[in-house]
């Protein structure tokens, strides 16, 4: 053991004097040397003759005092001189060498642990940034998220109010719808009885087609001359029974007449309404044109880019074949006084049940072919769809 002891600390003894013989070669001097590094000249001595063993902390101080000088290790040469240093001080098997050691290798692990703690606070802190960016974020994305469950409960509660209002627009829709069926088979009924009077009228002459008023103007007139008549007879009964000779008999047969009586003349037939072909054809007119400009928005706010929303151009939908149908049935009126029953009513309700609902969808389809886009936007924007 003393003797790989002796062989340990004579071959760092040797790595020394061969590090320190370029500073010397150069005239350096080893009394220099104990000057510089605050030792003795003696124990220089013992160090470069392995006498004793060199501390680290020597060698340390020894390579910077030969960088000062211009003299400088390599990293090769210092990292075989310090593995030398720990061998000899390893084989020495001195309590103050391995009490040394110990005071080195705290030291070292000291150094370490206090770098371990510099790079572990460095990485906490730099978790704890990352983690306060990331709760911002996550504060941001929940105030974006309760910011779209807020749109969302907005835009169904605004679809929910639409989907009521056209549920209640179907309804009087198809209220509409009946009262209009209904008012066609009336004027189906009426269309009949026109007939009938019509046929009447052709084979008597002078009898008016409101039998009602007449009915009820014939009965009060033929009840007023009855009461006549009976007047008379009675008078004539009381002139009989006093005997009044051969003019009771002519009165006999004057009441006698009585019995054939014929109502007076009824007089003059009504006059028929009178029609206003010009007022009723501007009528007619500006229905139509509403027809094309609802359709001309409605399209119009299909080709718009960003367009409305969905329930917007559902309840204009809804709206706009609801004037639809309300401007039809107008028009509708309006032909049909003027056709009567000499004009085939059948073809006229097939042309107008199919004209409308083609007029309306070629005011819808025109936009889209022809060049219409800025009249077509004005009109929509007018009525609320843009």
């Amino acid at each position: 053991m003393e003797a790989r002891g002796q062989s340990a600390a004579s071959l760092y003894a040797a790595a020394l004097r061969e590090g320190l013989a370029v500073f010397i070669t150069a005239g350096g001097t080893q009394r220099d040397i104990a000057r510089a590094l605050n030792v003795a000249p003696a124990t220089l001595s013992r160090y470069l003759k392995g006498e004793r063993v060199a501390p680290r902390e020597f060698l340390a101080s020894l390579r910077d005092y030969l960088d000062q000088q211009g003299k400088p290790w390599t990293p090769e040469e210092y990292e075989n001189l310090d593995a030398l240093c720990g061998h000899a001080h390893a084989a020495s098997g001195s309590p103050a060498v391995e009490l040394a050691q110990l005071r080195e290798e705290l030291a070292r692990l000291r150094g370490e642990q206090e770098q371990a703690q510099q790079v572990a606070e460095e990485r906490l802190n730099g978790l704890e940034a990352r983690a306060a960016r990331l709760t911002d974020q996550l504060e941001e994305a929940l105030e974006r998220a309760q910011a779209a469950e807020a749109r969302v409960a907005e835009q169904d509660e605004s679809l929910r109010h639409a989907q009521d209002y056209i549920h209640l627009a179907e309804a009087e829709l198809a209220q509409q719808r009946e009262q209009a069926r209904q008012l066609q088979q009336e004027v189906g009924v009426l269309r009949e009885q026109n007939r009938r009077l019509a046929e009447e009228q052709h084979r008597v002459p002078g009898t008016s087609t409101q039998d009602t008023n007449f009915e009820a103007t014939l009965a009060a007139r033929h009840h007023r001359q009855e009461r006549i008549a009976q007047e008379e007879v009675r008078l004539a009964r009381e002139r009989s029974r006093a005997g009044l000779g051969d003019g009771s008999r002519d009165r006999q047969q004057s009441y006698e007449g009585f019995g054939r009586f014929t109502a007076p003349p009824l007089g003059p037939a009504p006059k028929a309404a009178r029609y206003s072909p010009v007022l009723d054809t501007l009528v007619g007119l500006v229905l139509t044109a509403v027809i094309c400009v609802l359709g001309t928005a409605f399209a119009a706010g299909l080709q718009a880019s960003p367009g409305p929303s969905v329930w917007k151009l559902v309840l204009a939908a809804v709206i706009g074949l609801f004037v639809s149908a309300m401007c039809y049935g107008h028009v509708f009126v309006l032909a049909e006084k003027y056709v009567k029953n000499r004009w085939a009513p059948d073809v006229l309700e097939g042309f107008v049940g199919i004209g409308g609902p083609l007029l309306l969808a070629a005011s819808v389809i025109t936009p889209f072919i022809l060049d219409t886009d800025g009249l077509g936007h004005w009109l929509a924007d007018i009525v609320g769809l843009l």
